[in-house]
């Protein structure tokens, strides 16, 4: 009966609070597009709403104004989320009020989600939210040294669904519907594996990859990597490219090259794969 009550609670609470204009932030962090497709798409819905929204990627250690309701969005990097979207997370100052925030996560497949929602919510429930809803998005995947993303038919045709769904979210959060993604091993790994890959990228693989990328000879020095990537972790020296160690293998440099010239050693050859990019997106301008 209790339990009934506070989720009665909750759904009266959410009706009343959808009358008024709401404040609502949006974040994010994708290498790209894909994140920021999805929440422009919330957006639109929140805009139509006559709520008032506004959207950004995500900086380290900058605070979040006063709203009703926070919305994230961000890749799943080997089962988790980026390193910069936990840090960015951590580093949120405890709400003085309690918080509704929702979680959304984009991945190639939507069964291999892993740890990333729940690493979300157990940060930000630390930090005093109230998390109204979570669920995962299929978007195409870009990580072009370790797979191959689709051509862009098969693309535009995984893009073509997201608008929907992404509208359906906007609509149930501003309806008070509580949904929540479950976790789940995926079909393709056994518990052991998931685990494995997970903590060998968060605590090894991230920390040491960005020594790996190289450039082909086709190089030409037109610097566009180190212009677009989000995080500067890209610098020229003697005309050539160089990753630093605040890389967060978003593989936007990868997938954005003129001359497909980027590439991981040890296996990351990116010759003869796609790029992908979505459509909308102006990675000099993120």
């Amino acid at each position: 009966m209790e339990g009934f009550v506070i989720r009665l609670l909750h759904a009266v609470l959410a009706f009343f609070q959808i009358q008024k204009h709401m404040k609502i932030q949006l974040r994010y962090f994708t290498g790209t597009g894909n994140s920021l497709k999805i929440l422009n798409t919330v957006k639109s819905v929140f805009n139509e709403a006559n709520h008032l929204v506004q959207i950004s990627k995500i900086t380290v250690g900058k605070t979040i104004p006063q709203c009703d309701i926070i919305g994230f969005c961000f890749p799943v990097y080997a089962f988790g989320i980026p390193r910069i979207a936990r840090q960015y997370l951590k580093k949120l100052p405890e709400f003085n009020n309690r918080q509704n925030a929702f979680i959304i996560i984009t991945a190639g497949d939507p069964d291999e989600s892993g740890f990333s929602i729940k690493e979300s919510v157990d940060i930000l429930s630390k930090k005093n939210c109230d998390i109204i809803y979570s669920c995962v998005i299929q978007m195409p995947i870009n990580w072009i040294t370790a797979m191959n993303p689709p051509n862009k038919e098969d693309a535009l045709r995984i893009i073509s669904n997201v608008e929907q769904k992404s509208r359906l979210v906007a609509d149930d959060i501003l309806n008070g519907v509580r949904k929540y993604h479950i976790f789940n091993i995926p079909k393709r790994y056994s518990k052991t594996g998931l685990y494995r890959e997970f903590l060998l990228f968060k605590h090894l693989g991230i920390k040491y990859l960005w020594r790996t990328f190289k450039t082909y000879d086709t190089c030409d020095s037109c610097q566009l990597c180190a212009k677009a990537c989000p995080t500067k972790s890209i610098v020229i020296i003697n005309k050539t490219p160089v990753w630093l160690s605040t890389c967060e293998q978003c593989m936007r440099c990868a997938n954005l090259c003129p001359n497909e010239s980027i590439y991981q050693k040890y296996g990351g050859s990116t010759i003869g794969r796609n790029r992908y990019f979505e459509p909308d997106f102006k990675p000099l301008h993120d």
